[in-house]
């Protein structure tokens, strides 16, 4: 436990009362160390926002323990209130006061109303000094969200829970307050568990990641780390958007729909179910007598995704904006040499031969 900022030891939770009900959180294990930003990640409805509610002290866990800079702050038997714990909001609704000008909701958590200084100092940190007398329906999305990180960091706070905190930004606003959030902590010394469903916003900032689905945590690495070796099927869908195929195993290769490849790397005495395949590892091109036919587009500035039917299956291919297809369109999809692809269970790596 030295060093962690947070602690968080088997924790399994649910909101029904039934001994055999479906558990939301199921033996979660995370320790987040000082100075560290978190990130929280999976879809709706995987039990993200359960556990930031039980970090902040607004439910009781069914099982396990949460530390707080080695402090005992939640269990079966106690659960600290949430305003004895130190740790700092931001909502991604902002959740300010209406009625209180930028600097007064600054300085509403301050149990010294006198610290005149501190309040300075974050607003300038912010960058949100000029803006000191003006009221919350007077700023942008990304001014009020500012404010909201001042007011969670100003008693003191040395960890902050961040539910999506930037969903409601535009686009540019967005980029530029995310990136500058991990400095933001780090000039004040202080942690941070960001909840996100957004794995781009996710592995772009934060020092490491948690994937979460079904209240189970998949993977608990650094965003290098689940780009090269995502362990689960759903890591590499969730994280990478990976396509998952059906496969056999045969003489050393794989019958799959985009032909048989041969693989080195694999368990001798485990089945494998699936192969997991990025879309820019597959190759496309016209054909009158294709194997696929292309069924939907996407534009994405300087490349298209295409979404094709080949057999059973449907792929998402990336490929250069100037490779143009139609939907309806006859094509041949087949991997690309020297790429890579994962088989599952088991997360074995193999190259494209």
């Amino acid at each position: 436990m030295k060093n962690s900022a947070l602690l968080i030891n088997n924790i399994s939770h649910t909101y029904d009362k039934n001994k055999n009900a479906k558990l939301i959180l199921n033996s979660v294990h995370l320790k987040i160390q000082k100075g560290e930003l978190l990130g929280l990640l999976g879809p709706s409805g995987c039990g993200k926002t359960t556990l930031l509610r039980l970090i902040a002290g607004f439910e009781k866990p069914k099982k396990g323990e949460i530390f707080l800079n080695n402090n005992l702050i939640s269990s079966p038997e106690s659960v600290l209130s949430p305003e004895k714990r130190n740790i700092g909001m931001v909502f991604q609704d902002y959740a300010l006061f209406p009625h209180l000008n930028v600097y007064e909701n600054t300085k509403f958590g301050l149990k010294d109303k006198n610290q005149e200084d501190r309040i300075d100092y974050l607003l300038e940190v912010l960058g949100i000094d000029f803006l000191r007398d003006r009221y919350p329906h007077e700023l942008s999305g990304g001014q009020k969200q500012r404010l909201a990180i001042a007011r969670a960091l100003a008693p003191g706070t040395s960890f902050l829970l961040l539910d999506e905190p930037f969903c409601s930004l535009d686009l540019n606003v967005k980029l530029r307050l995310r990136s500058e959030l991990p400095n933001i902590l780090k000039s004040f010394g202080a942690s941070g568990l960001m909840v996100t469903h957004d794995p781009e916003e996710a592995m772009a900032i934060c020092d490491k990641v948690a994937v979460m689905n079904d209240g189970f945590i998949h993977q608990y690495d650094t965003p290098i780390e689940l780009i090269n070796n995502p362990k689960t099927l759903f890591v590499s869908r969730f994280i990478l958007g990976n396509n998952t195929l059906k496969i056999k195993v045969e003489d050393k290769c794989l019958n799959t729909c985009l032909g048989r490849l041969k693989i080195s790397n694999y368990p001798k005495n485990k089945k494998i179910n699936f192969l997991s395949i990025s879309p820019k590892s597959i190759s496309i091109n016209k054909s009158i007598n294709g194997n696929a036919k292309v069924i939907a587009k996407e534009f994405l500035g300087d490349f298209y995704i295409y979404k094709v039917s080949i057999g059973n299956d449907e792929l998402r291919v990336k490929t250069s904006f100037d490779n143009k297809f139609e939907v309806g369109e006859k094509c041949d999809v087949y991997p690309r040499k020297d790429n890579e692809f994962f088989i599952y269970p088991g997360s074995y790596k193999n190259k494209i031969i």
